[in-house]
């Protein structure tokens, strides 16, 4: 008897040339896809699933756990199994070449070609955590959109790209931080891109996001979120209403704003407010 087919979920969001989704697989039987190639590389996590590519000429098994590389422009396909036993989650993110491409160039200081990775897989917690990061959905503001993508890139590319870059060591200090800081107070709830930032600082992307973090000691997308909940609680103890204030800082949504707000004030915004009006 032919075994139930397996329910698939997709969660996914597209901005310009990257392709974020988020898979899950109920027990069942599927249908294996047939070799194909594309433009973006291909990178993907498996939580709880062995996973399993033929690519390069071989079937390479990805451990959960670990994160999987397709290069741009290179043959492959999933697994050939039609059934699968256990339910199973995993993370794809499809950035287009340029990305890489221009991320390369910038920790070059020169112009250069697509790096390219002899890994089929690599197991490393940190730059699963910069994938997880870039995959979150927390940061839907161009700053942290694009923060998050540089920092998985950068260390992506300079630890593990075969044409590697050498990276020279940073000062803290730069007084471009600064300045970029002092603007960063000022339009704390515009939609800032990471290339207005750098424009402003007079460097590079990628030397921007070194210095500014060498220096304050996070991101530049993560500083604009701790000054947009730093004025939040100023204006809700003020009397503001929360939809007001979502909307004053320039937070995309209520969902968006009371997760950073309870993960840096440590409650949601309803009961900050509540044990304010208790205080009067």
């Amino acid at each position: 008897m032919p075994s139930k087919a397996a329910q698939v979920t997709v969660q996914a969001c597209q901005s310009d040339g990257i392709l974020l989704e988020k898979y899950v697989y109920t027990p069942g039987g599927i249908n294996p896809l047939p070799k194909h190639t594309h433009v973006e590389y291909q990178f993907g996590l498996s939580f709880d699933c062995q996973g399993e590519y033929f690519y390069r000429g071989a079937y390479q098994a990805i451990p959960p756990g670990s994160l999987s590389i397709i290069h741009s422009g290179e043959v492959h396909a999933p697994s050939d199994r039609t059934f699968l036993p256990n339910p199973a989650h995993f993370a794809m993110a499809h950035i287009e070449p340029m990305w890489l491409q221009q991320a390369a160039a910038e920790m070059a200081n020169r112009p250069s070609s697509e790096p390219f990775f002899p890994a089929v897989l690599i197991t490393d917690p940190e730059l699963n955590r910069l994938f997880l990061n870039l995959q979150s959905g927390r940061h839907p503001s161009k700053l942290e959109q694009e923060t998050a993508l540089w920092e998985f890139l950068i260390y992506l590319i300079a630890h593990y790209a075969s044409n590697q870059t050498t990276v020279s060591s940073i000062k803290s200090g730069h007084p471009a931080v600064e300045q970029a800081r002092d603007y960063l107070h000022g339009h704390y709830a515009d939609d800032i891109s990471l290339e207005d930032m750098a424009a402003i600082a007079g460097l590079s992307r990628f030397h921007f996001c070194r210095v500014f973090k060498k220096t304050v000691g996070i991101t530049p997308g993560a500083y604009q979120t701790q000054l947009r909940i730093d004025q939040s609680r100023k204006l809700l103890a003020q009397g503001f209403s929360i939809a007001t204030v979502v909307e004053m800082t320039g937070f995309y949504d209520h969902s968006h704003f009371g997760w950073h707000f309870k993960r840096q004030v440590g409650t949601t915004p309803g009961s900050y407010v509540r044990k304010i009006v208790l205080k009067r």
